[in-house]
């Protein structure tokens, strides 16, 4: 559990931001890792103004998959991100406002005997009520959990003057990056330009809308423009707390040193040279063995999920025993079970059909390129 924890004393190097899926992501790069944060992790991140390059930094964080690092807290002579030690709960008021009104309504609805439109409004208000649940949840999870316990109790020791347990980086460098031999297409250059959107698009049919949610990354690379459209549901970091994350998010900011893989002038493959992070974008219809295994962790491990799923039971049972409500709480119990490996065999299958020659020789390369396994769009 707290094996994968790091406390470094390093050279602090550059700071940069970057929109992820609504969200402020920082990344902070030193002489020897790179640690990527939200910025909503921390009450105030005005030190990162501050410091400058060379300047000594201590770091609390755990490590990824891709040999990055998630920042917890950060310590230095000019400021702290200090890690949070209390309750931090999210009080939405227009969403309370909101809730409000539609219990009202329902009720109203309820009086008047107009039990569709009342059944419709209570299955508004259990969402909105399953959402805040969550959204306060994480910052519990994030609180308690044995491995923020750990980092926390670090953090003070070191406040307390204790550097014993840091492992000391000042003389130590960050190895660049050398691509691996291969007869694929690489480009190198630098990523001037960047910019990040969340778009939305919606598809109607007789009997449902779709909507449509992906983050849109645009850069400049070599006098060309590229975009990288990112499905903001897919391994997103936003639906598990952050001591789960595993990968960080994508993160292109100006003046990284870029090596692309294009295919008919479009990018498969990123690596970025300025944090040693790598991407593969493969094509919508291939999944790799690993990220099938995340996906169905993710699905079943994710507190969104759960908590819909279980306040879903409550209220079967609340409601009362019936023939009904039993087979509700089976198809429930089934579907929770069954449809993440159903829905992941039948991708699966589809893909076993298609072309993966091509993404597989990106996947490849890649992971001989940086020592580690890429991120997939």
């Amino acid at each position: 559990m707290k094996n994968n924890c790091q406390f470094i004393t390093a050279k602090f190097n550059r700071y940069d931001r970057f929109l992820d899926s609504g969200k402020i992501c920082c990344r902070i790069i030193t002489n020897k890792e790179v640690y990527f944060f939200y910025r909503n992790q921390f009450i105030d991140v005005k030190v990162l103004d501050e410091l400058k390059k060379d300047d000594v930094i201590h770091v609390g964080s755990h490590e990824l998959d891709d040999g990055t690092y998630w920042l917890h807290w950060l310590v230095s002579s000019k400021g702290d991100l200090a890690i949070k030690d209390k309750f931090n709960y999210d009080m939405p008021y227009r969403l309370m406002l909101i809730m409000l009104v539609l219990a009202f309504l329902g009720l109203l609805f309820v009086w008047l005997n107009i039990d569709i439109i009342s059944l419709i409004l209570n299955g508004f208000l259990f969402l909105m009520i399953a959402g805040y649940i969550c959204l306060n949840l994480f910052n519990l999870i994030n609180l308690f959990l044995p491995k923020q316990i750990f980092l926390r109790k670090q953090y003070f020791r070191l406040k307390g003057g204790d550097f014993g347990f840091m492992k000391n980086s000042l003389l130590e460098e960050r190895q660049p990056l050398c691509c691996a031999v291969t007869d694929l297409p690489i480009y190198e250059g630098i990523a001037t330009n960047v910019t990040s959107k969340m778009k939305k698009s919606s598809t109607s049919s007789s009997s449902s809308i779709k909507v449509n949610v992906w983050q849109e990354i645009s850069f400049n690379f070599n006098a060309s423009s590229f975009t990288i459209k990112e499905s903001s549901l897919v391994l997103s970091n936003f639906l598990v707390p952050v001591i789960y994350n595993i990968n960080h998010p994508t993160f292109i900011a100006s003046k990284d040193r870029l090596s692309l893989v294009l295919e008919k002038n479009k990018i498969r493959g990123i690596v970025n040279h300025s944090d040693g992070s790598s991407y593969l974008i493969s094509h919508c219809i291939w999944i790799s063995r690993r990220k099938a295994k995340i996906l169905l962790r993710h699905w079943y491990l994710d507190p969104s999920y759960n908590v819909l799923f279980l306040l879903a039971i409550a209220y079967g049972i609340f409601d009362g025993w019936s023939p009904t409500n039993g087979i509700m709480l089976l198809g429930l119990i089934g579907l929770k079970i069954i449809y993440p490996p159903l829905t992941l065999l039948i991708y699966s299958l589809i893909a076993y059909f298609n072309d993966r020659s091509y993404s597989k020789r990106v996947l490849k390369w890649l992971c001989e390129t940086t020592g580690h396994w890429p991120k997939e769009i």
